[in-house]
């Protein structure tokens, strides 16, 4: 009796258990948007991050009302995968809700969307690589250039000169944050008493530019300029799920 219980239980142990994204899946149709979160957390933490797991997370954070969390999910979607359908609708569905207010992506921005940004930048690398090799490779060994090196370096230049906004606008995205704090306002000087300009709203995506005295200065959807605390924003630029507010940052 004793050996088939330990046989029983060694059957037990092996046998195939739901995935954690099944579960989590589940729990989301079931309107357990908690639940779900948590099992795309650790599945994130034990296998990495994804753009579709963001997503899936940002709609979870969505649901729960927090809305900050929620965006910075999906704007991380889309800088791993520009064509992410499902982020895309997220932030198609928060902006017309009202009370976000996201700046418009400049052409480059638009045209680097296109592809994703590890391959603008493999693009243009290898753009520029060849262009120098088939250059100065038959120079260096004492030959003219043939037909053949002719063609391939008007191809590499074309694809450099295609690829250069692809990257451009990259760089610029990295610029994007969001606002994670519901009770934050704009504020004229970098200063704990600064004059009010605007207040802001959780959720809401900014142009980051220079910091100063534990604050940053950015640009609102509108155009308006003002400073806000490091802590009030974080980065929509990143491969990791929103940080925590209940504990403080790293410097």
């Amino acid at each position: 009796m004793r050996l088939i219980l330990i046989l029983l239980a060694g059957i037990a142990s092996g046998a195939p258990t739901q995935d954690r994204d099944t579960v989590a899946r589940k729990a989301y149709l079931a309107g357990d948007s908690a639940t779900a979160l948590e099992n795309w957390s650790a599945l994130v933490a034990e296998e990495g991050v994804s753009a579709a797991r963001l997503s899936a997370m940002g709609n979870a954070e969505w649901r729960l009302g927090r809305r900050g969390r929620a965006m910075v999910c999906w704007e991380r979607a889309l800088s791993l995968d520009a064509s992410d359908p499902v982020a895309r609708a997220g932030i198609i569905h928060a902006t017309a809700l009202g009370g976000i207010e996201r700046p418009r992506p400049t052409w480059q921005e638009q045209y680097a969307s296109a592809l994703n940004p590890d391959t603008w930048t493999m693009l243009t690398m290898l753009s520029f690589w060849i262009l120098v090799i088939t250059w100065a490779w038959p120079r260096l060994r004492g030959k003219k250039l043939t037909d053949t090196h002719h063609k391939l370096l008007l191809s590499a230049f074309t694809l450099l000169v295609l690829s250069i906004p692809g990257a451009w606008g990259t760089w610029t995205g990295r610029d994007r944050a969001i606002v994670r704090l519901t009770e934050e306002n704009l504020k004229l000087t970098p200063t704990a008493l600064g004059e009010y300009l605007a207040p802001l709203g959780e959720g809401d995506v900014v142009r980051t530019q220079r910091r100063l005295n534990g604050h940053i200065r950015v640009e609102l959807s509108g155009g308006q300029v003002g400073w806000v605390r490091e802590e009030a924003v974080e980065s929509a630029w990143g491969i990791t799920p929103p940080r925590s507010l209940d504990t403080p940052s790293q410097p």
